[in-house]
């Protein structure tokens, strides 16, 4: 699989990154570096697995559609051709957004991975975002990660960042910070 392959030249280019820092003079010890791509790796790792979720269930709910556009078509002249339209439609629909959801991984795989290339021993990560920084949010029933990120305007990774998050796990009622 694709994100499979982006997450191996991940782990090849930390790999890189780890045996050329020391050898350019950075302050950080060959400890601290490894767990600093170690952190990022995990990040990518939790992208990679919320896509392959996301990209299941949108398969899933493709494939019920088409079975109901199956059903319509043979129903024969009883089927509208608005209901088979409005059916392509909800196809398309979860399609695009499926696309969309996987265009947002590997870019933010890739911002990552510039990320780790062009780190300096003396670059610190930006502090988390508090509730003064942003607005809040309440978990709903249904909602993920992916879901809230793309109706607020995020990143995953943005939102993992200014809550603390270390899953993707979301309960009904959870506080989010979302950062502007």
């Amino acid at each position: 699989m694709k994100n499979k392959e982006l997450l191996k030249f991940a782990m090849v280019l930390v790999v890189c990154t780890v045996t050329v820092v020391p050898a350019q003079g950075q302050e950080q010890t060959v400890a601290q570096q490894l767990s600093i791509l170690d952190e990022r790796i995990s990040k990518l790792r939790a992208d990679v697995d919320a896509l392959q979720f996301s990209q299941q269930q949108l398969q899933q709910d493709i494939k019920q559609i088409q079975g109901q556009m199956d059903e319509v078509r043979h129903a024969g002249p009883s089927a509208s051709a608005n209901d088979v339209q409005a059916l392509e439609a909800r196809v398309q629909k979860l399609d695009a957004a499926r696309e969309a959801d996987k265009k947002a991984i590997i870019d933010q795989l890739a911002k990552e991975l510039a990320g780790m290339s062009g780190a300096h021993g003396g670059k610190t990560a930006t502090p988390p975002a508090t509730a003064a920084t942003g607005s809040e949010h309440i978990v709903a029933t249904g909602e993920t990660l992916t879901s809230i990120a793309k109706s607020t305007g995020t990143t995953i990774a943005d939102l993992r960042k200014a809550n603390n998050l270390t899953s993707d796990s979301l309960k009904v009622g959870q506080k989010l910070v979302i950062p502007k």
